[in-house]
């Protein structure tokens, strides 16, 4: 096992065992101890070592630790308002024996029932931060310190006009273009921000970024293709697990068209056949940008080769074998074509949401799945008090990406 495996590996043993002592038993100081020496071991390879526990997964830095997939303890943390820890070089022992104890203390009140309070801090240099991954913090860490009080549960986070949603979405694609790789961190931490944001009243409610004429169309698109398809899974009566990873595969399903030349996403004309196939790459790329990030994101990955798929086998890329697509592909298509239809692009205004809703009924069966249409129609019509235009301040300065002259009948409409 590499030393970030045996650093969390000791830490979870050594807090197994000092549940079962008082503080000053010697074991204690022996399990302290046991912990204290895997950090400093991983810290002569990496002095700033970082960990993101989401659900029970496990991410150090920005890659994935599969060794520790389904690790019992990374649900724990997270419970406990140990979402991501973070060491700085030179942890005293006495310091880290203090994160031991707060974390223990944390877990004694959440057996209990009690609310989480962190325990007292002693004064003076902090080289151990632990708390909540948000998408943006006051300090801009990403992490809510534990020196703040911990988020109620269900309640919201993050300002309404999900300023910082869209920001993070951007630097998704950022990295996407410049690295081929996703920022897990990140793209969790939207996904669950936008769910808090979908609850942030006594009714669910669907909130929807307006595109203005500086904003990046690619990360608008994408939170509010994630927006819907949340809605739309619950609607189905899907698990809290199943809405998330359908929610993340709608954020990243048009990661691929980061890869496409920016001079053809803003073409004011008609793409040529040969720039056609080049714009059509872009299933491809983003599911070869999510796999190479991490194996295990298959749903991502599939729904972001398959979103141009239609049920009648036209679409692209061009399958050689016909077979069903995904559910959360069906869901993924009807819910993006809707945004983009709402959306305006160079070559027409947006489309009322009466007329955009419209033209996914008129394709069912054809363009869109007739199943998951029939729903979303039904949701929309039910949702219709409940749906928020969020208009955000003026903050960003790039060129809206993704606004060429795409023609509808395609596939991007």
């Amino acid at each position: 096992m590499n030393a970030p495996g045996k650093f969390l590996t000791s830490l979870a043993q050594s807090l197994s065992t000092m549940m079962l002592y008082p503080r000053e038993h010697p074991t204690w100081s022996r399990a302290v101890d046991a912990s204290y020496g895997a950090l400093a071991e991983l810290q002569k390879e990496n002095d700033r070592p970082l960990f993101t526990f989401l659900g029970r997964d496990v991410v150090y830095g920005q890659a994935a630790m599969h060794e520790l997939r389904d690790w019992p303890w990374s649900q724990k943390l997270a419970e406990v308002g140990v979402q991501r820890l973070e060491f700085e070089p030179g942890v005293a022992r006495a310091e880290f024996e203090e994160f031991i104890a707060d974390v223990l203390h944390r877990m004694v009140l959440s057996g209990s029932g009690a609310p989480i309070e962190a325990a007292p801090r002693p004064s003076g240099r902090q080289s151990i931060r632990f708390g909540q991954v948000t998408v943006s913090d006051e300090d801009d860490s990403g992490v809510s310190s534990d020196t703040k009080e911990p988020t109620p549960a269900g309640g919201p986070s993050l300002p309404y006009a999900l300023e910082e949603e869209a920001g993070a979405a951007t630097y998704i694609f950022d990295e996407a273009t410049a690295k081929d790789v996703v920022p897990l961190v990140e793209a969790d931490a939207v996904v669950r921000s936008l769910s808090v944001a979908m609850r942030g009243s006594s009714a669910m409610i669907i909130p929807l970024l307006r595109l203005k004429a500086n904003d990046p169309y690619n990360a608008i698109h994408a939170i509010n293709a994630a927006v819907l398809v949340m809605a739309l899974a619950e609607q189905l009566g899907l698990g809290n697990r199943d809405v998330h990873e359908f929610g993340m595969a709608a954020l990243l399903h048009d990661l691929g068209m980061a890869k496409v030349p920016r001079e053809l996403v803003l073409k004011p004309i008609e793409l040529t056949p040969d720039e056609r196939r080049v714009v059509e790459r872009h299933p491809v790329d983003g599911a070869r940008i999510i796999l190479a990030s991490d194996k295990r994101m298959e749903l991502g990955a599939t729904v972001a080769y398959e979103h141009h798929l239609r049920p009648d086998g036209t679409g692209y890329p061009q399958r050689v074998f016909k077979r069903p697509m995904h559910l959360a592909s069906k869901i993924v298509r009807v819910c993006s074509v809707y945004n983009a239809l709402r959306i305006p692009r160079a070559h027409r205004e947006p489309y009322p949401a009466a007329q955009a809703l419209r033209f996914i009924v008129e394709r069912a069966g054809t363009e869109f799945d007739q199943e998951i249409t029939t729903r979303f129609a039904a949701m929309m019509e039910k949702m219709e008090p409940n749906i928020r235009e969020v208009v955000r301040e003026e903050r960003f300065t790039t060129p809206a990406a993704g606004v060429g002259a795409i023609k509808p009948g395609d596939g991007d409409y």
